[in-house]
């Protein structure tokens, strides 16, 4: 019963995240291409009240010793666990694609000429501008503090050095996911396997509860 408690609260929390990311982080609207990047705090939100629903039936069914709840949870269990298969499969077969993904993210970004949110990438990766510091120069801006490890960005960046020696943060954010890539997989495999048992269990419980409302309902 704890752990669906536990469950609850994460639905919760993602909820709660999914809402703030989407109130936050309107910057994303103004990228070019018809692109939607409202996208990933709308999945953590439907994610999270997925959670939460599944959790619901899987608590309110072992409290009750209900049968046809418990075995809403075991279905609603088995779609969460065809959904993380398929999402693990594509990441595992689709890596390049994935990465192509996140490289347009970045240039996305670039393009919305919110560089504020650029700020928050060079400060994070250690790099500078989409594909390099000559973006600044290209648009005629001043190269930002934050490309010469500065946190505040307004501050300029008088050290060509460093600047120049600064990968751009579309190179750096692809190799950040490639380099974690394996961990995203595996992890989300361990995930799939844990769904799998979570599944297995819940209908055994369900068939458990179902055999002895039978029971009672012969000696009656």
């Amino acid at each position: 019963l704890k752990s669906f408690i536990h469950l609850q609260i994460v639905g919760i929390l993602l909820i709660v995240l999914g809402s703030i990311m989407l109130s936050d982080l309107n910057h994303f609207d103004s990228a070019g291409d018809g692109t939607n990047t409202n996208t990933i705090p709308i999945c953590v939100t439907v994610l999270g009240c997925l959670i939460f629903v599944v959790s619901f039936f899987g608590c309110f069914g072992i409290f009750k010793q209900s049968a046809c709840m418990t075995g809403a949870y075991t279905s609603m269990v088995f779609v969460l666990f065809i959904l993380q298969l398929v999402l693990t499969c594509w990441v595992f077969v689709n890596r390049n694609a994935f990465l192509g993904d996140m490289s347009n993210l970045v240039t996305l970004l670039w393009n919305s000429k919110d560089y504020n949110a650029m700020g928050v990438l060079e400060e994070t990766f250690g790099c500078c501008g989409n594909t390099g510091y000559a973006n600044y120069n290209a648009n005629n801006i001043a190269v930002p503090g934050t490309c010469c490890g500065y946190l505040d960005r307004q501050q300029t960046c008088n050290n060509p050095s460093v600047y120049q020696s600064r990968p751009g943060c579309n190179f750096k954010f692809e190799q950040f996911w490639d380099d974690n890539m394996d961990i995203i997989r595996w992890s989300g495999l361990g995930l799939c396997i844990f769904d799998l048992i979570v599944f297995l269990i819940a209908g055994a419980l369900t068939n458990c509860m179902r055999n002895q409302n039978a029971g009672r309902q012969g000696y009656a």
